[in-house]
């Protein structure tokens, strides 16, 4: 259908503008070679990302998905704060063993899967507190990481904040974003990203020819006859 819409826009009157305005922003991606292409999946897939997730469980918890995309840090702090009451703990889960990451096909488990803060996941912290920060570490990209974070109060995903705060011997280059449809793609797997990038090569290619396509009835006009001038006239 939305073909359809295309062509039959290009045999309007609004058609050749719209096709000639596309053609100049357009018309530059015909020109890529094969070694741009790549230079710009590899600047994409390399930026980095952090995509951070809150839900609520039927426990009464709340789940928080981490999300990476492209060259992580060696290590990432995370804060969880409750807006009300204490964050009594937060578990790092082993997808494998609960089944929690839904069609996550990666058997990886992360060596701090099943620790929990207080504890192992933050020595620094023994006790609950409203404002509890673990580390990270090391930090995979493409690698869905989830923290079960369980609050004194029950509290839904509305009232736990989570964020990235870097202390002073932190380098974190990276955007941390909440989970949007500006940055579904970060949230999919490494196979997901690369299918929806050909995609949109392809799309961008296939509308540049439709673009650059005259109409049928300028294709079939014959050029404009040329009058001669009547100084012309007079040199003949």
């Amino acid at each position: 259908m939305a073909l359809r819409s295309l062509l039959i826009m290009l045999k309007t009157s609004l058609g050749p503008a719209v096709a000639i305005a596309a053609t100049f922003v357009l018309a530059p991606l015909l020109a890529f070679s094969e070694t741009t292409i790549k230079g710009i999946l590899d600047r994409w897939l390399s930026q980095c990302v952090v995509v951070l997730d809150a839900r609520a469980e039927s426990n009464g918890t709340v789940l928080v998905r981490i999300h990476t995309f492209g060259d992580m840090p060696k290590s990432l702090p995370i804060t969880v704060v409750a807006k009300t009451g204490l964050v009594e703990r937060i578990s790092l889960l082993n997808h494998v063993e609960q089944g929690s990451a839904g069609s996550e096909v990666n058997l990886l488990v992360h060596p701090q899967a099943n620790q929990r803060c207080p504890g192992a996941l933050c020595e620094e912290q023994p006790v609950a507190a409203e404002r509890l920060t673990i580390r990270i570490n090391p930090m995979s990209t493409n690698y869905l990481y989830q923290l079960r974070v369980l609050t004194s109060n029950s509290l839904g995903p509305e009232d736990v904040n989570t964020y990235v705060r870097p202390l002073k011997e932190d380098h974190v280059p990276c955007r941390v974003e909440r989970a949007a449809t500006a940055n579904f793609v970060a949230r999919q797997p490494r196979e997901i990203q690369l299918l929806i990038f050909l995609i949109f090569v392809v799309a961008i290619t296939v509308m540049i020819g439709l673009l650059r396509r005259k109409p049928q009835g300028v294709q079939n006009e014959p050029p404009p006859r040329r009058t001669l001038r009547a100084s012309d006239r007079i040199h003949r």
